[in-house]
């Protein structure tokens, strides 16, 4: 077994390569090692591995070291890194949490900066489609859907795990092949579970993300999208937002449990009054919705 031929040929980072024994089995650095097709098939696989190659692969699928190409010839590829410690962190959250939080943190700034140079790099372009919605919006938007429904850990609080949030609370409607459902990682709900879980999220102080494959509950901490609109400056922008926070300060009681709430510091109290820097407001809502005298509202950005 040629562990640098793996690592090479898997494109493990350097901030991976202390844990691999924990996020790879000897029987995948070998298969892998081995493997010298691009494109390799069930029998191929077996030349390898022997009689039990069939249930090999198959695991092999679902924890991300192998990925498909076709689903009906059983044509598969070897997966990658990026691919593999998604999985690992949802799926094998306690073995993660295992690896000192030193590279915890290495393995999830080498992703995040995959994941961000990865996007489009012209700011006035937003590169994808996931928009900021209230509530409200959210479980309208639930309601509208006719497609299978799923239940996901949230992988970026997953591989950070600072803010100590809920990671149960992403809803996908993806399940083609490659996918967490296909591979078998993701649980199956229906429209009202899914419509408590946002309704949960929110209670906690979870922001809501859409987009057209599903909706993430989002921390502005752990989040890769809040992360990466951070690096890009592109609050009001990217993610997509069409309603922006309005205080009432004759109504408003300097409770502070806007504050509280605000992953963006958009409130601050000043000689026992509240103050709103509107330029950070994201327009998520969730001040809006436990605001005891109803001081916060939403309204239309400009």
């Amino acid at each position: 077994m040629n562990i640098e031929n793996f690592i090479r040929k898997f494109q493990v980072p350097e901030a991976a390569r202390p844990f691999v024994d924990k996020i790879f089995t000897k029987e995948e650095i070998d298969f892998v090692d081995r493997m010298d097709k691009e494109v390799f098939t069930l029998q191929d696989a077996k030349e390898i591995i022997g009689g039990n190659a069939a249930a090999f692969i198959q695991n092999s699928y679902r924890r991300g070291v192998v990925s498909l190409i076709d689903e009906l010839t059983n044509k598969y590829k070897i997966a990658n890194f990026y691919s593999r410690l998604d999985i690992f962190a949802v799926s094998e959250q306690e073995v993660y949490r295992s690896i000192p939080k030193e590279g915890q943190t290495a393995m999830d700034d080498w992703y995040f900066d995959a994941y961000y140079n990865g996007l489009n790099p012209d700011k006035n372009t937003r590169p994808t489609e996931d928009e900021i919605l209230p509530l409200d919006k959210v479980l309208e938007f639930i309601d509208e859907q006719d497609r299978p429904v799923y239940l996901n850990y949230c992988d970026c609080r997953s591989l950070r795990g600072d803010c100590g949030k809920p990671t149960q609370t992403c809803i996908t409607y993806r399940d083609g092949i490659n996918t967490f459902a296909h591979r078998g990682i993701s649980e199956k709900i229906d429209k009202e579970r899914a419509k408590k879980i946002v309704i949960d999220t929110d209670k906690k102080g979870l922001m809501h993300t859409v987009n057209p494959n599903g909706i993430c509950n989002c921390c502005g901490e752990c989040c890769y999208l809040f992360r990466s609109q951070t690096q890009r400056g592109s609050v009001g922008f990217w993610p997509k937002t069409k309603q922006i926070i309005k205080l009432d300060e004759e109504r408003c009681i300097a409770c502070g449990a806007c504050i509280k709430r605000c992953h963006f510091d958009v409130f601050s109290k000043n000689d026992g009054y509240i103050i709103a820097d509107i330029s950070k407001c994201v327009g998520c809502g969730i001040c809006a919705n436990t605001c005891p005298t109803k001081s916060l509202s939403l309204e239309a950005r400009g």
